[in-house]
């Protein structure tokens, strides 16, 4: 019977170990990661602006506000960025397609953008920027997922005035049936 004290003793320091260790299954983290992936960008010139906002304050355009800002390549018309060690808490992310990559979003002389924009939980733009209470979300776990499609407010006139009708006679090539 002296060996049951000296189980319960081990059996303590086992989970007092446990307990402590970083890499406990016990242990909860208060950091996460943001894995932003958009979609809709109308082609794979430049860059793609992100920024992360943790206040309404400066949402959705002022960098000097963001808690995290970062440029990421185009690949086949999509993006995808992770964001790493976030503290659990409230954000709303902006993004926008610098497509000549001069790290800033483009405007026609009344403020409209003239690159492709877009906001965390997608909200309509009506007129004016979405509002962070709109865009918001919560991160509390490790991953948190987060789809963006980029939208385009203003076309340019060399694309308004492009003819992309396929002629009649490719079209029957095309569709029609031996």
């Amino acid at each position: 019977m002296n060996s049951f004290p000296h189980f319960v003793s081990v059996v303590r320091v086992i989970v007092i170990v446990a307990l402590l260790s970083p890499f406990s299954l016990f242990a909860q983290s208060t950091k996460g990661a943001i894995v932003v992936e958009i979609t809709g960008l109308k082609n794979s010139d430049g860059q793609v602006g992100v920024l992360l906002f943790s206040r309404e304050e400066g949402f959705p355009m002022d960098h000097k506000q963001a808690v995290k800002k970062i440029f990421a390549g185009i690949h086949r018309k999509t993006c995808q960025i992770t964001l790493e060690n976030i503290p659990y808490g409230t954000y709303a992310v902006s993004v926008f397609h610098d497509e000549n990559a001069d790290g800033k979003l483009k405007q026609n002389f009344i403020g409209i953008p003239k690159e492709g924009i877009g906001a965390s939980r997608n909200p309509r733009i009506r007129f004016g920027p979405p509002k962070f209470k709109e865009a918001h979300f919560t991160v509390d776990s490790t991953e948190h997922r987060l789809p963006i499609t980029m939208r385009y407010l203003q076309t340019h006139r060399a694309e308004k005035n492009e003819d992309t009708s396929i002629p009649a006679e490719n079209h029957k090539k095309e569709f029609s049936q031996p």
